[in-house]
This record gives C-alpha cells, sequence and structure tokens, in this order.
C-alpha cells in the first residue's frame, strides 16, 4: 500500500491550518494548540510507516496461472500460499479431520452432533451469535453459553 507523502503532508497542513484558526478564535493558548498538532503529527508519521510497511492480501481467489496479479507477499513466501476446497472434507463435519492438533481434534470428534453443527454454523458458514439463535429459535444468550460449555470442554486436559 503506497503512501504519497507530499499529498499526505498538504492534507494535513491545510487541515491543521484550518484547526489553529478555529483554535484561535476559541480562545486556545499557542503551546496547547501546538501540543495537538504535535500529537496529530506523530500519528500522521505512525500511520505513514504502517502503509509504508503494509501489503494487502488479496480478497480474490488465486490459482496457480495468477502468477502476474499474485501479491508480493505470496511470491516471496510460498508458506503464505493455501489451497482449500469444500472436496477436501468428507461431509459437514469433515473440518475436524484438517485439524492437526490431536487432542484437540479427539476431543471435536467426541462432540455431540449439536454441538459440532453450532460449531460448523459459526466458524465455517459464519454465522454469528443472534443468527444462530433466529435460526434454533432461542435467545442469544442462550447460544452464547452453549459455546462457553464447549470451549470449557475442549480446553479441559
Amino acid at each position: 500500500m503506497g503512501f504519497n507523502y507530499a499529498l499526505e503532508k498538504k492534507k494535513f497542513d491545510t487541515h491543521w491550518a484550518l484547526k489553529k484558526k478555529v483554535y484561535r478564535k476559541a480562545g486556545m493558548a499557542a503551546a496547547d494548540i501546538q501540543l495537538m498538532k504535535d500529537f496529530d503529527w506523530e500519528f500522521f508519521l505512525s500511520e505513514r510507516r504502517f502503509r509504508m510497511h503494509t501489503q494487502p492480501l488479496p480478497a480474490e481467489c488465486i490459482t496457480e496461472n495468477d502468477e502476474d496479479s499474485m501479491s508480493g507477499l505470496f511470491k516471496k513466501f510460498d508458506s503464505l500460499k493455501v489451497t482449500f476446497s469444500e472436496s477436501d472434507f468428507s461431509g459437514r463435519y469433515g473440518w475436524v479431520e484438517t485439524i492437526e492438533d490431536e487432542e484437540l481434534s479427539r476431543k471435536l470428534k467426541a462432540l455431540s452432533i449439536k454441538d459440532m453443527e453450532l460449531i460448523t454454523l459459526m466458524v465455517i458458514d459464519e454465522y454469528s451469535q443472534a443468527e444462530i439463535a433466529r435460526m434454533d429459535g432461542c435467545a442469544r444468550n442462550t447460544v452464547n453459553k452453549k459455546l462457553a460449555r464447549i470451549k470449557k470442554v475442549l480446553m479441559e486436559g
């Protein structure tokens, strides 16, 4: 993600020229105005550093044939490349087979079908607790309690 320093600095200076007038008109001391400007300047520099050193990951699906449109991070670090296909799963709860932590996988397999469905709705289908509560005809708090109980079972060691 680029950062056009000259353009952004010009915007910052223009914005602060207006702010300075407003603050002076309101009777604010020059030293206090300068402190506020210094604070905003530090934030400006922090934002610049962040934007200069951050690359967004592409939202679209990338295939091996898409090398040209691939983010530089994916080109440099093969470990970032992940393939995923729903055909990798055998059935609705096949995702449990992909869990590498053997103990966690064992505990997940021991859960009831209702608990597995709740986790699948949250993690795989990406439903919110409120949406699940509406589908089940219960309160959101009930879903939250079920998730807390499942978490407790999975965390027991």
